[in-house]
């Protein structure tokens, strides 16, 4: 039985152990594929960056500022070559493609227009050269990046053009090495090459004189099908891996490149010879199956030894345990024996004394705490009826609560709508008939105060739906700019005759539009707003709306700014509580319910936005709030 068990064990590690050298070479393979990745990812980078460099000066505004001389275009031209480090020369063309300018003031006055990057660029593309161009006067193979340039008529008026010399992207290979990777002993005899996808080598580490040539063999390797999927090892799409003439491939494609730089249809070949990946292993799987054997003949004849000396006490012993384990702690276990099985057994004994000192115990135990559980039970399930009632007694008060309210409302906005209508009546004198100017005034005083009144019963009942969370939302698509529009037509009525001047700064293009309910969003702006009005001067004060994007254009946010008194430090943490004054004096000269910030940040936060206090604002006071898309 016994070397039975062993041969078994034996099967099952060198099975392990071959799957455990399958699982290594996979792993080789997939640290070929993520090492040839990150050069991509590095190399579609540094692209990346010559791209954003050609769009930056493509955008700026000295290169066609009329106002500068050429010698001064050219030393602006000069220091970003300096800040950039990754050019051998920028160029500057006419839009007859005769360069006008060049850092190495080399070539003057050449005439270009025939080049395909300055064709490109007068297209209005951000041009690159996919396979390096040999450039006769700087003596270096290079890369072109070119890029139109607008005038104030957004005409193009010229090319700006940079040289990436090859060598550049021989640094992504030399940065990155094999140092950071698993396959060390691979290193040395691993074979790159860059190529496009018409097989020019770019780039090299084994054979620099086939740089800028067709790679050797490119049919051959091109024609290297998958006989399962029938690909090309050339896949744009993903990366590839085979195994032809005892040579591991990876090819891995460039993609579509980073950002704004789509690629150049370009391929990393990485190429390792089977034996010097898989060769090691294979060694290690034969001499673990010589250690094993000798290993598996010894084992046999030392347990066949010991187990005649120990399998009598041992299964006497088992037996024992076995009653106990069934339940049985009165059996004693009585093994004389003075080697270690003795000394075991001596120990169990003593342990299974003190499990059955233990149970009883225990049991003594479970009888006290299930009367406690009984009892603590019955005032669980006392205090569940108590909290029963008490829940009845509190839907009760909020549905009471709830009556008042529309019955205060109703009450409230009864008799306002017929005072209101008469007021209107007597103010339009053409209807009622004339009334004199005091008449007028007092008139005026009614009907202000009726407005008053139903703004007050209003942002009551405001404030009582948001927080009975009843507050509803009726969301349309509403462009920003119309939103803004409304809210300043409606301003001359809240400030009267004090001499404001409204200023709206609106930062955003005009389709901009949001998700929400116009009319609440123009009573968050009125509630803020009539804030404003009320704290700065009634000469010379000045209130600014601004919309502007923040958080990645997900979010559209509002300001109003004013040149009031300003609020205290020690109470801007209170502004949002409901009928919060920071004047709460019987004299106090400005009036409100307090219920206003409370119902706007209500408001917001039901679309999902936030309102704040622009603590950091020291001109007066600043609010802001955040609307989603």
């Amino acid at each position: 039985m016994i070397p039975l068990m062993s041969f078994s064990i034996l099967i099952v590690s060198y099975v392990g152990f071959q799957n455990f050298a399958a699982t290594i070479q996979t792993q080789l393979i997939n640290e070929l594929k993520a090492m040839a990745s990150h050069i991509m990812d590095r190399l579609s980078y540094q692209m990346f960056e010559r791209v954003a460099d050609i769009q930056f000066l493509s955008a700026s505004n000295i290169l066609v500022n009329p106002n500068l001389t050429k010698s001064e275009k050219m030393d602006y031209l000069r220091s970003m070559e300096r800040s950039f480090k990754s050019y051998s020369s920028i160029s500057l063309y006419d839009k007859e493609g005769i360069k006008i300018g060049d850092t190495r003031s080399i070539l003057l006055g050449e005439n270009e227009s025939q080049k395909t990057f300055f064709n490109e660029a007068m297209k209005g593309k951000v041009y690159y050269d996919t396979i390096p161009i040999l450039s006769e006067s700087l003596g270096q193979y290079v890369i072109h990046f070119a890029a139109p340039l607008y005038n104030e008529s957004n005409d193009i008026e010229g090319v700006v053009v940079t040289r990436q010399p090859l060598n550049k992207i021989n640094d992504v290979f030399k940065e990155i090495g094999l140092q950071d990777t698993q396959i060390d002993s691979v290193g040395s005899n691993l074979k790159l090459d860059l190529i496009s996808d018409n097989g020019t080598v770019i780039y090299s580490n084994y054979d620099r004189k086939s740089i800028l040539q067709i790679l050797p063999g490119f049919q051959e390797l091109i024609s290297i099908n998958d006989q399962q999927n029938n690909r090309s090892i050339l896949n744009p799409a993903s990366a590839e891996t085979r195994i032809y003439n005892d040579e591991i491939i990876v090819s891995v494609p460039q993609g579509t490149g980073h950002l704004d730089y789509t690629g150049s249809n370009w391929f990393l070949l990485l190429r390792v010879n089977t034996d010097v990946v898989f060769g090691n292993l294979q060694k290690t799987v034969d001499h673990f199956l010589i250690v094993s054997g000798i290993i598996l003949v010894i084992s046999i004849i030392l347990i066949l030894f010991i187990a005649r000396t120990f399998s009598l006490p041992i299964t006497k012993l088992m037996k024992k345990v076995i009653e106990i384990g069934k339940g049985n702690y009165d059996s004693r276990i009585d093994i004389k024996s003075s080697d270690e099985v003795g000394e075991l057994a001596s120990h169990f004994e003593s342990m299974r004394q003190s499990v059955n000192q233990m149970n009883q115990t225990l049991n003594k135990r479970v009888i006290e705490r299930t009367l406690e559980l009984e009892k603590a039970n019955e005032e669980l399930r006392l205090n569940d009826e108590y909290l029963g009632k008490i829940n009845k007694e509190l839907v009760s008060a909020g549905k009471a609560k709830e009556e008042f309210m529309s019955m205060v409302s109703h009450e409230l906005k009864t008799p306002l709508v017929p005072a209101k209508g008469y007021v209107e009546l007597l103010l339009k004198q053409k209807k009622t008939g004339e009334l004199n100017e005091k008449q007028k005034k007092y008139a005026s005083i009614v009907y202000r105060n009726i407005i008053k009144l139903e703004v007050l019963v209003n942002d009551v009942l405001d404030g009582y739906k948001i927080e009975m969370g009843r507050l509803k939302i009726q969301k349309n698509l509403v462009n920003v700019r119309d939103l803004m529009s409304s809210v300043v037509s409606d301003l001359p009525s809240l400030i009267g005759e004090k001499q404001i001047i409204i200023k709206v700064d609106s930062k955003i293009k005009e389709e901009t539009a949001i998700m929400c309910d116009q009319r609440r969003i123009e009573q968050v702006f009125a509630n803020l707003i009539k804030n404003s009005i009320d704290f700065v001067p009634e000469i010379n004060g000045k209130i600014t709306i601004v919309a502007e994007l923040i958080q990645n254009e997900t979010m559209v946010q509002f300001s109003i700014e004013d040149n009031g008194t300003g609020i205290p430090a020690d109470k801007m943490n209170k502004l949002f509580h409901k009928f919060y004054q920071i004047d709460t004096s019987l004299i106090r000269k400005h009036g409100g319910s307090g219920l206003g910030l409370a119902i706007s940040k209500g408001i917001v936060e039901a679309h999902g936005g936030k309102i704040w206090i622009d603590k950091e604002y020291r001109e007066g006071a600043a609010f802001r709030f955040t609307i989603p898309f």
